[in-house]
């Protein structure tokens, strides 16, 4: 499904797992924001199949751009960073740049996007909106996005896709993805900022990223499924039915 309002707009579908068998495509779906999605663009979502958008952005993300949805798609708000304190808006770090140690140098944005991730593990707000997530998406026709479709988005996926038995170089390749479809529209940011190789690594998804939320969570919790139960309170049942609903 390409739109091109949303360029990171995916399917979750296609991959395989370790066990043999292949994630369903035309199931559940990842995205960047769905703000400026034209008439026909909208048809096009419900021509796929989406019957539920589940946006992980925050207030403020949500009141500047809110989607555009066509009657009939139900829309769900699921915040991951309810109450601040771990940045995934990176828009709000360009609206005050002088509080925003990330802006400093290549290395403290790295560092920035890195700790991001460690906070999808571990904080009570990300906790929550990652369990909803994860119960809405056993539900045929989900689609789950947040401003670029590639952190908050990113872990999501990667969850899910560790819970269904994709191996990790898999998953790591699907989350990489994001910086091809977002190149082109990130690219007049990049060159028009004053150090682009500040911002850069703000705008790039890298393995250091993802590969830090996944050491932190074996670090609190041992693996993967300890922590869907543990942290996220996913049961059996949830799982099972994941299983059922994206697996053959």
């Amino acid at each position: 499904m390409l739109i091109a309002s949303a360029p990171n707009l995916r399917d979750l579908g296609g991959h395989r797992t370790t066990d043999g068998r292949k994630v369903r495509t035309g199931v559940g779906f990842r995205s960047g924001a769905l703000n400026v999605l034209t008439p026909e663009e909208q048809q096009q979502l419900v021509a796929a199949g989406v019957r539920l958008v589940c946006d992980l952005r925050t207030d403020k993300e949500r009141e500047d751009g809110p989607d555009l949805l066509p009657e009939g798609v139900e829309y769900r708000v699921l915040d991951v960073q309810r109450h601040g304190g771990h940045g995934a808006d990176i828009a709000a770090l360009f609206a005050a740049p002088e509080q925003a140690e990330a802006l400093r140098s290549p290395q403290s944005a790295e560092r920035f996007l890195t700790e991001v991730y460690r906070a999808f593990v571990t904080t009570s707000d990300a906790h929550e909106a990652y369990r909803d997530l994860l119960r809405a998406l056993r539900r045929p026709g989900t689609l789950m996005h947040c401003t670029a479709g590639k952190d908050r988005t990113g872990w999501g996926t990667a969850v899910l896709l560790s819970l269904l038995g994709v191996d990790r170089d898999t998953i790591m390749a699907d989350y990489l993805e994001s910086n091809l479809h977002l190149s082109g529209p990130y690219a007049p940011l990049i060159a028009l900022a004053p150090d682009p190789e500040v911002i850069r690594p703000l705008l790039e998804v890298r393995e250091v990223y993802l590969q830090a939320a996944f050491d932190t969570a074996e670090q609190h919790y041992g693996d993967l499924e300890s922590y869907a139960s543990r942290a996220l309170e996913l049961t059996e049942a949830d799982l099972a039915a994941l299983r059922e609903l994206y697996l053959h």
